[in-house]
């Protein structure tokens, strides 16, 4: 497995977790329409399910994990399926209780699922708290996970939010300036975890290479060599008297397929910063801005397009988290 389709897991868990959070926050407020909850209670339900599908069917799961060689904690890791599992199923409880509008029945299983949510996001933090070990990193990691599901909720419930205010103009903009504020929260505070959590300690195990075959008159290729495209599985004969003996090992054909194109660490971290956290945390500031003057439409824009810039820097930021030292 791959680092890139892990950290888009780990992100995904993140939004599914977040998303919920902020919505049951402003649930708890009283200030929404009930039918913006009821609509995003069913959208979130059924794009959670494919997530925990992915996740019960060995998309990512921790046993995988280990077999790749990633250096977690598995003994946190191991709890995250189940957790996820019961986290979508104490939605339907709460989606019965907002179609029925059952104020009790929306606090209760709202903050069953909410908790089942949070302890979710700890178990994958202390699953990858071994990465970063210096300077409290192992709280900062924590952290990071909860900060990113603030930020990443708190921006696409916004957006959705936005929407909702473009059929409902007379609405009161404090529910979406609330959203806004917990998104300009979560990207600041991720700022301060990343530029405190400390260096990586993240290596992969070493591969293990191949010795050469000795140099002699008569060289014997393994098969195991012809199976990886080093050599044909053959044996050299003897040289007639007189003829001088190969000596060396037999040269590797070049691939002719180019390795891609690769950037440096310090550069990444730099797109993370500017692209993944700046960007979208001057954008949430300017949409608050236009909250505050009623202009929904270009403030929903804005959210739009922080949107695509937090998922940006969040898959890049746990890309980062779990790429191996060089």
């Amino acid at each position: 497995m791959t680092i890139i389709p892990f950290a888009f897991y780990l992100v995904m868990v993140e939004l599914a977790v977040g998303a919920f959070l902020t919505m049951y926050a402003l649930d708890v407020r009283n200030d929404s329409a009930i039918n913006f909850f009821r609509t995003q209670g069913v959208i979130y339900f059924f794009l959670f399910s494919v997530l925990a599908w992915a996740t019960q069917n060995g998309f990512a799961t921790p046993h995988q994990l280990q077999l790749d060689g990633f250096k977690l904690d598995y003994s946190w890791l191991n709890r995250q399926p189940p957790l996820l599992g019961w986290f979508l199923i104490a939605q339907i409880p709460y989606n019965v209780a907002l179609w029925f509008n059952s104020r009790i029945g929306r606090l209760v299983f709202g903050g069953i699922t909410a908790a089942l949510g949070l302890a979710t996001l700890f178990v994958d933090g202390m699953g990858m708290r071994p990465i970063a070990a210096a300077w409290g990193g192992g709280f900062f990691t924590v952290s990071a996970f909860l900060l990113g599901a603030l930020a990443l909720g708190g921006v696409s419930t916004a957006m959705l939010l936005g929407h909702w205010y473009l059929n409902t103009p007379t609405a009161s903009g404090k529910p979406l300036e609330f959203a806004t504020w917990l998104t300009i929260g979560g990207i600041a505070l991720q700022v301060v975890c990343g530029l405190l959590t400390g260096p990586t300690t993240y290596t992969h195990p070493a591969t293990t290479a191949i010795a050469p075959p000795p140099a002699a008159a008569s060289i014997t290729i393994d098969k195991t060599l012809h199976t990886q495209g080093v050599i044909s599985a053959a044996t050299v004969p003897p040289s007639p008297v007189g003829t001088p003996s190969p000596v060396g090992t037999p040269t590797p054909p070049k691939s002719s397929v180019p390795s891609g194109v690769t950037f440096p660490t310090p550069v990444l971290i730099l797109l993370q910063y500017i692209l993944g956290l700046g960007v979208p945390l001057g954008l949430s500031i300017l949409a608050l801005r236009l909250e505050r003057d009623r202009s929904f439409q270009s403030a929903t824009g804005m959210l739009y397009i922080a949107v695509v810039f937090t998922f940006f820097g969040e898959i890049l930021a746990r890309g980062l988290f779990l790429r191996p030292l060089a």
